[in-house]
């Protein structure tokens, strides 16, 4: 493709200065090269595109049919080169991540801070989701980059741990009269505000357990428990700096929360993309 477009912009510019030497001064090459390059796409489309009258070049009737063409094709060539370059030193660009609500205030705010502030130019797409609708985002080719609780197997896709945090009750202060941690069992008659990612854990452990709702919107949650609406089980990281105002307690037989970080294999990323992961 680069050989071709060298040829189509000789033509050009010798029709725009009516002289292979002058196209050549331009062009910072040989007027022999110039000439060749002209006589070369000639053959390749069987057309005569000049006229020849010693140093003066004059359009056929085919060359002027095809010269418009020809331009557009070298500007839109141009501006793509531009625009790949501009990617390159991440003038522009996109990435597009999808992690729960816990992870982008507690842990993706700070990077996303410095890399926005170094690349100005790139559109950063922040989706708050549960952690199935994570990994369909990412099978789907939806995000660049997701967090998820379980690795991600997929061919293409690349899986490292990010995250490992305790699953603890939080309460409403004075709720609990025994001291530390909590057997699972004693919170059978217990009212949950359940987030939806815990839920599960709930079902398993807590087979007939009572669930006032379910939502994954962490600061709901825990102004429905200050306000004594119920209990939740949720990881740990989503409560940093609003333990003085709840009753949190670990389980008696801790649980964890894993998360990982998952994205396609470096070749398949794009700058910005690449360039986030670096911060991150």
């Amino acid at each position: 493709m680069e050989a071709n477009i060298r040829k189509f912009r000789a033509f050009v510019t010798s029709t725009r200065l009516g002289s292979f030497t002058r196209a050549a001064e331009e062009l910072g090459c040989t007027q022999s090269t110039v000439s060749r390059m002209v006589a070369s796409l000639e053959a390749d489309w069987q057309l005569r595109l000049f006229l020849r009258r010693g140093t003066a070049l004059a359009l056929t009737s085919d060359g002027q049919a095809v010269l418009e063409d020809a331009d557009r094709l070298c500007r839109s060539y141009d501006e793509l080169h531009r625009h790949v370059e501009s990617l390159r030193g991440l003038d522009s660009g996109a990435v597009a991540i999808a992690a729960p609500s816990s992870i982008v205030a507690l842990r993706l705010a700070g990077p996303l801070g410095a890399f926005v502030r170094s690349h100005p130019g790139v559109q950063v797409s922040i989706i708050e989701s549960t952690y199935g609708e994570a990994q369909s985002l990412m099978e789907k080719d939806g995000v660049d980059v997701a967090f998820v609780p379980h690795p991600m197997r997929a061919e293409g896709l690349e899986c490292t741990p990010f995250e490992r945090d305790e699953l603890v009750i939080v309460a409403p202060r004075g709720h609990f009269a025994q001291p530390g941690a909590i057997p699972v069992e004693s919170l059978l008659d217990e009212m949950f505000v359940a987030d939806t990612e815990t839920a599960p854990l709930l079902q398993r452990e807590l087979r007939h357990s009572n669930v006032r709702c379910v939502t994954s919107n962490t600061t709901a949650i825990l102004a429905m428990v200050e306000a004594g609406l119920g209990i939740s089980l949720l990881p740990s990281l989503a409560l940093e700096g609003c333990e003085d105002r709840l009753d949190v307690r670990h389980l008696k037989t801790p649980a964890w929360r894993s998360m990982y970080l998952v994205h396609r294999r470096a070749p398949d990323l794009s700058a910005a993309a690449r360039a986030f992961l670096e911060v991150l």
